[in-house]
């Protein structure tokens, strides 16, 4: 399992918005915390509030209750213990984890069907790109609360499924049911963890200009519009709050030709041949890895 850094909090005596340690368990120490009111409630209601109040250790990435709210929960009433456990176990790790033990990458958590991928930049450390972690290592008898501004909800579809269901990527859809049957074949694998860079509609009827789409699906062009394609694909999850760190070309699933990055103002990837296109929407995860919009074809 690996796992990424956090900065740990001030402990300073005298910094009035540090948590002093507790003597309590998990769910007594978020119990005397107003801003989880809507956490513990949540817990209660997934009968999960004896399990997190036994031995342990336990790592808790616990939503304050804004997070919530910008998850769009402002309610529980509609949600049952079958649904609320499935989010609810996806923010606990087995084990203490202190902050300044924390790696990058990775992390196992108790809802064996959904790991959660952490990265760290100068703005702070995030979990899945947009979840960000707003203090660290509070303490309770059985473990750690790390705070954080978000919900973790696991993802129900495959990169295929999601880009099948949103009408912005139809032509990225058709393109690739007429690719090298390896593209969707790698796409919807369950086991692989992907990054891919989707072009809009109005992205490829740009590229249409220049290579008309029937040249595209024609039957001798399929290599070319195959390499098109996997041009857009990195072979490992890379979320938005990773690409700081990057610092020179990266391998794509065509392995012929690397992309680059521009992060000077809004973020954009570069392509070999095309030049740069902006990263319209980030982080958007699926079972097997995570989506970033993009507003121009991408040439190797």
């Amino acid at each position: 399992m690996v796992v990424l850094s956090l900065a740990s909090c001030n402990d300073d005596d005298d910094d009035n918005t540090t948590v002093p340690p507790a003597a309590g368990d998990i769910p007594t120490v978020a119990s005397a915390d107003s801003q989880f009111s809507t956490l513990v409630a949540a817990l209660t209601k997934a009968e999960l509030v004896a399990t997190l109040k036994g031995a342990g250790p336990f790592t808790v990435f616990a939503p304050n209750n804004a997070a919530f709210t910008k998850t769009g929960i402002t309610s529980l009433n509609n949600l049952s213990k079958e649904a609320l456990t499935p989010i609810l176990t996806s923010h606990v790790i087995s084990g203490s984890v202190k902050a300044a033990d924390v790696k990058s990458g990775a992390v196992k958590t108790v809802n064996t069907s959904n790991d959660i991928y952490l990265s760290k930049n100068s703005n702070g450390v995030f979990i899945n790109g947009n979840i960000k972690v707003v203090a660290t290592d509070v303490t309770a008898s059985n473990g750690l609360i790390h705070v954080i501004d978000n919900v973790i909800v696991p993802p129900t579809k495959s990169l295929v499924q999601l880009a099948q269901a949103d009408t912005n990527f139809s032509e990225l859809v058709s393109l690739a049911l007429v690719a090298d049957p390896a593209v969707i074949t790698a796409l919807s694998s369950a086991s692989s963890g992907l990054t891919v860079f989707a072009p809009t509609n109005a992205a490829f009827r740009e590229l249409y200009k220049t290579t008309p789409k029937a040249t595209l699906l024609a039957p001798a062009s399929k290599t070319l519009l195959t390499s098109v394609l996997l041009y857009h694909v990195l072979p490992n999850r890379v979320f938005s709050t990773d690409l700081p760190n990057v610092t020179g070309p990266v391998a794509t699933a065509n392995t012929n030709s690397t992309l680059t990055f521009d992060l000077a103002s809004q973020p954009k990837v570069v392509g070999k041949t095309s030049g740069a296109s902006n990263i319209t929407a980030a982080n958007i995860l699926a079972t097997n890895g995570v989506i970033h919009v993009i507003d121009k074809v991408l040439m190797p």
